[in-house]
């Protein structure tokens, strides 16, 4: 009789213990469907990048951004970018050109300062493109062509290097002054004269520094991105092919001052293709092209910074 009450005992105890269970399961599970139904009731917005319908791109900077040699005189690589952009990505591109034939680093940033419709582009622009450093180059040059073909220039050189890195930096900093998220694209600078005096060094190697001097300090900026085209528009369809020029080159620098130097250039046929025959110096159309091809590639590389902007969807 005693193990009989045990074993209802220990039956009701097990009842007790199994109705609370279960009851726990239902508030838990109840609660689980309501909360669910709480978050699926609501749209979930998602923080999206979408592709950019309208761009606005300003170039600044001296003779390359202006379009000089672009016998089409539609503005050179400013014009090609845009039908590119336009063609390639379907998008619609307003273009600024602020490009001056002759201006140094120092000029255009006197511009800059200057001209209150010049920096409220800045403040709209998406991209931003520059040519600059070329005229500091050749005033060095020009100032000290005496000394190009001795030792004496090289000792002048790191001063004037140091001097455009200043000017450069300066007309960096102003820009973002005004727009600090557009990407910023570099164009280097070349060497026009290569062809004509390829066993000439010096111009190569001043060339080559003056670009290092500017990639350096693009590296050091946020956004700030050198596009190379030195290679190419200094050696033209000889590229790779220095042996070849050098047995088409009849003048020796070392024997000719800076007129007779003008004289030579302008009675001679262009041997560049890639530049102007009308002052073998600033690109052609085939020039401008390259120079498109190289900054399209630029922008592709970092296209995350100008094509798209942040949107929502919801779901």
């Amino acid at each position: 009789m005693k193990v009989l009450k045990n074993s209802l005992a220990l039956l009701l105890i097990l009842a007790v213990l199994t109705a609370f269970v279960y009851m726990i399961l239902g508030f838990l599970i109840g609660n689980g469907e309501h909360s669910h139904t709480e978050s699926t009731g609501l749209k979930t917005v998602k923080k999206v990048k979408v592709k950019k319908q309208h761009l606005s791109l300003v170039a600044l900077g001296d003779s390359l951004t202006q379009g000089v040699g672009d016998p089409t005189a539609e503005g050179g690589y400013v014009n090609l970018i845009k039908e590119r952009l336009q063609k390639k990505q379907d998008v619609s591109v307003q273009t600024q050109n602020f490009g001056k034939a002759g201006d140094r680093s120092d000029q255009i940033l006197t511009r800059l300062e200057q001209q209150t419709v010049f920096q409220q582009r800045l403040e709209k622009a998406d991209v931003i493109v520059m040519t600059v450093g070329g005229n500091d180059l050749m005033q060095v040059l020009q100032q000290n062509f005496s000394l190009l073909t001795t030792n004496e220039l090289a000792s002048a050189m790191p001063g004037a290097q140091k001097r455009y890195a200043q000017n450069l930096q300066r007309l960096l900093t102003k820009v973002r002054s005004y727009n600090n998220k557009a990407p910023i694209f570099l164009f280097s600078v070349y060497n026009p004269f290569y062809v004509y005096f390829p066993s000439f060094t010096q111009l190569q190697q001043y060339t080559d520094e003056w670009n290092k001097t500017a990639a350096s300090l693009a590296a050091k900026e946020k956004k700030v991105y050198p596009v190379n085209i030195s290679q190419k528009l200094s050696e033209g369809q000889y590229q790779g092919k220095t042996a070849q020029l050098k047995q088409t080159t009849l003048t020796d620098l070392n024997t000719v001052n800076t007129t007779q130097l003008d004289k030579i250039l302008k009675n001679q046929k262009e041997k560049n293709k890639y530049l102007s025959a009308s002052d073998h110096f600033h690109p052609n159309l085939r020039g401008y092209g390259y120079m498109t091809d190289r900054l399209y590639a630029a922008m592709l590389t970092h296209k995350t910074t100008w094509l798209l902007q942040k949107g929502e969807t919801s779901r």
